[in-house]
């Protein structure tokens, strides 16, 4: 355990020696899984711990609902309107039903759903790992790539390491941005051209092409879904 924080906190500052660490290991898909399950698991609790603190120093949302509402019976076109029941009880039911939506319009701290990204990050994060690493591999086997499967996962296992940067979530209220995603780009590219043993423009190539991938094949089923979408529609309306 300590070794895969090590190697994590070594791999955060794209040196090759950790890659090259994990690369050579006897079980390096088993380890950059558990690496993986680690780092979801501390940044959702950090993440949970943030929310916290931000809903403990966040104002009651029910006393500021009864506050607004107190100000709003007291505008004169209000009083004039209230006489009427079917004004009164329509004005409580779209009242009710804004204030059921305006804290999560706003992003109000929501503990319950912090608590489930416990789980869903190490879902979603585990998820990313293994669909990148399998299509970076075959990337970088077409590139003249030297590493099998297991070391290729192992090393971009460590590529997550930036995730660690937003530990600071648990300080309420602050969000670490985009600059996760570039430096776990920067991240894959050592892992990859250290564990294949790549030139730089091949490594290079071999770290962007499954994004390349990616995006071709989202565009492809964005335009299948339009076009199921044309014939269901359309083929109605002519009828």
């Amino acid at each position: 355990m300590k070794t895969l924080i090590r190697l994590a906190w070594e791999a955060l500052f794209l040196s090759e020696g950790p890659y090259a660490e994990m690369h050579d290991d006897s079980n390096p898909m088993l380890h950059g899984l558990v690496l993986v399950v680690l780092i979801a698991l501390a940044v959702a609790l950090a993440g949970l711990v943030g929310t916290a603190l931000e809903w403990a120093t966040t104002p009651n949302t029910h006393e500021v609902q009864q506050i607004v509402l107190d100000g709003i019976q007291k505008i004169p076109w209000y009083r004039e309107l209230q006489g009427d029941p079917e004004f009164r009880e329509t004005f409580r039911q779209q009242y009710e039903l804004w204030w059921r939506m305006f804290p999560a319009l706003l992003g109000a701290p929501n503990i319950a759903q912090a608590a489930m990204n416990t789980i869903l990050m190490s879902l979603g994060l585990g998820f990313v790992w293994l669909l990148y690493g399998v299509v970076a591999h075959l990337c970088a086997r077409l590139m003249g790539g030297q590493g099998n499967l297991g070391q290729t996962l192992g090393c971009t296992a460590l590529a997550i390491a930036p995730q660690l940067l937003n530990l600071v979530t648990f300080l309420p209220y602050v969000a670490v941005g985009g600059v996760v995603g570039a430096w776990t780009l920067l991240c894959r590219y050592v892992a990859l051209k250290t564990c294949h043993r790549l030139t730089w423009n091949r490594a290079l190539a071999a770290t962007l092409l499954p994004y390349v991938a990616f995006l071709v094949l989202a565009s492809f089923i964005a335009c299948l879904g339009g076009a199921a979408a044309t014939l269901i529609f359309g083929g109605g309306t002519s009828q």
